[in-house]
C-alpha cells in the first residue's frame, strides 16, 4: 500500500492506514481488536479498512423463541468466516484455538501472551463486569495485554476508551461460558502478527464481492436484501396489530440495541463501509468504487433515519432509547465514575419502559407506517450501492 512521499511536513495518513496508536476503544470489538493486535505488530490499517476485508455489511434476521425479539446482525458473516476474511486480507494464516479445557484455555492464552504480548479472545459479555450487560453474548471480541504483577488481575484493551481489569477467574467465566448465541469455547486467536501486510487488489476487490453477494445473492430469506424485507414484514406486523404492548416496545428496544449500541449496529457499520470505499476508491484509482462512495453516504443516513424511527424523538419510547444510549455512553468512557453513573441510568429503565408501553397504543398506526419506509428506503439504498459496486468486485 503506497503511502504519501515526505516533505517535511505532517502527511496525513495514506488511505486506508491509521495513524494513531490507540491502545484503548474501538467502533466494533473485532475490528478494534484485530487493529490492536496488528499495530502491535508495525502494521497500522485503519478499522474501517478492517472490516472492509472482513466482507463489509450484511444483514441477518435470527428469530428467537416465541414472544422473544430477533437478533439482528448487519455485518457480513458472523465469527469465524468474517475473522478469517479480514486476516486473509492482510496475508495471514489464523489459527481459530478452541477447547472445552478451562485450565488448557488458561495454558494458552499464557503462551500467547509470552510469544505476541498480546492475546486475541473471545468471551461472553455477561460475564464482563464493566459492561454491565443483561443478556449473554459470547461473540464478544477483546485483547489481554498481560497480568498486573501486584494485583495479578489481567490487563484489557476493550471498546471502553481507557484500560480495563479482570480476576483470572471472571475471564475464564466468560471465555467458558455455553449460554447462546455464540459460546466462545475459550477461543483465542493465533497468528503471525509480524508478517502481516497491506492488503493487495486482489483483497480488496474479493472483500467487494463478499459484500455484493452477502447483499444481493443471500442463501436463504432470513440473509442480505432478503432478510431486510422479512425484517420490514415481521416488524411492521409486531408493532400494527399483532403482539401485546410489552412486546412491541421489547422488539424495538431490542432493534434499536442491535442497530445502533451492539458494537457498532447498522448504522455504524454502513458509516464504516462508507469510509472504506473510500479509501478503496483512492488505493485503486477506481471510478467504480469511488461513484460507490456517495451511496454509501445515503445508505448510511438510511439506517440512521431507520435507528431513529424505531424509537421517535419526544415519546417515552424516545426516552426510553436516549437512557440506554447514555448508559452505553458511560460504559465506554471507561472510568469508575462513569460506570456507577451507567449503574444509575439502569435503574430507571424498567420505569421508562412502563410509561412507553402505556403510550404505544396511541403510536402503533403511525409507528408501523413510520417503520415500514424507513426500513423500505434502507432496502432501495443498499441494493443501489451494491449493484454499483459488483463490477469493481470483478476489477471491470
Amino acid at each position: 500500500m503506497a503511502t504519501a512521499p515526505s516533505t517535511g511536513k505532517a502527511q496525513e495518513p495514506a488511505p486506508g492506514t491509521d495513524g494513531t496508536v490507540r491502545l484503548y476503544g474501538g467502533a466494533h470489538c473485532e475490528t478494534s481488536a484485530f487493529r490492536k493486535a496488528l499495530h502491535a505488530h508495525g502494521l497500522g490499517l485503519s478499522e474501517e479498512m478492517l472490516l472492509g476485508l472482513g466482507g463489509g455489511i450484511g444483514f441477518m434476521y435470527v428469530p428467537k423463541a416465541p414472544g422473544s425479539p430477533p437478533f439482528l446482525a448487519t455485518r457480513n458473516d458472523p465469527f469465524p468466516v468474517f475473522t478469517r476474511r479480514m486476516a486473509e486480507g492482510v496475508g495471514l494464516e489464523l489459527s481459530i484455538m478452541t477447547t472445552a479445557s478451562p485450565q488448557e484455555g488458561r495454558d494458552r492464552l499464557d503462551r500467547e501472551l509470552a510469544e505476541h504480548g498480546l492475546a486475541v479472545v473471545y468471551a461472553d459479555m455477561y460475564y464482563l463486569s464493566y459492561f454491565q450487560a443483561q443478556h449473554h453474548f459470547g461473540g464478544h471480541c477483546l485483547v489481554v495485554t498481560g497480568t498486573d504483577a501486584d494485583t495479578g488481575r489481567l490487563r484489557i484493551s476493550d471498546r471502553p476508551a481507557g484500560p480495563r481489569t479482570l480476576a483470572p477467574e471472571e475471564l475464564a467465566a466468560a471465555r467458558a461460558s455455553r449460554h447462546q448465541p455464540f459460546p466462545p469455547r475459550h477461543s483465542l486467536l493465533h497468528a503471525p502478527w509480524p508478517t502481516a501486510r497491506p492488503p493487495a487488489e486482489e483483497r480488496l476487490r474479493a472483500a467487494l464481492g463478499a459484500a455484493c453477494r452477502a447483499g444481493l445473492e443471500p442463501p436463504n430469506a432470513s440473509l442480505g436484501i432478503q432478510g431486510l424485507r422479512l425484517l420490514n414484514e415481521r416488524l411492521v406486523a409486531t408493532v400494527r396489530d399483532e403482539a401485546a404492548p410489552e412486546a412491541v416496545v421489547d422488539t424495538l428496544v431490542q432493534a434499536f440495541i442491535d442497530l445502533r449500541l451492539a458494537g457498532t449496529g447498522g448504522d455504524g457499520f454502513r458509516s464504516m463501509f462508507h469510509t472504506f470505499l473510500d479509501e478503496t476508491a483512492r488505493l485503486l484509482d477506481d471510478s467504480v468504487i469511488a461513484d460507490a462512495v456517495p451511496l454509501a453516504a445515503a445508505d448510511a443516513a438510511a439506517w440512521q433515519h431507520l435507528v431513529a424511527a424505531l424509537l421517535p424523538e419526544g415519546t417515552a419510547l424516545g426516552r426510553l432509547g436516549e437512557a440506554h444510549r447514555t448508559r452505553e455512553e458511560h460504559i465506554l468512557a471507561g472510568t469508575p465514575e462513569r460506570q456507577v453513573e451507567a449503574s444509575a441510568v439502569a435503574v430507571g429503565l424498567p420505569g421508562l419502559r412502563d410509561e412507553a408501553v402505556a403510550e404505544i397504543k396511541n403510536l402503533r398506526h403511525d409507528l408501523a407506517a413510520a417503520l415500514h419506509d424507513a426500513v423500505d428506503d434502507v432496502i432501495r439504498r443498499e441494493s443501489e450501492l451494491l449493484r454499483q459496486l459488483r463490477p469493481a468486485a470483478h476489477g471491470n
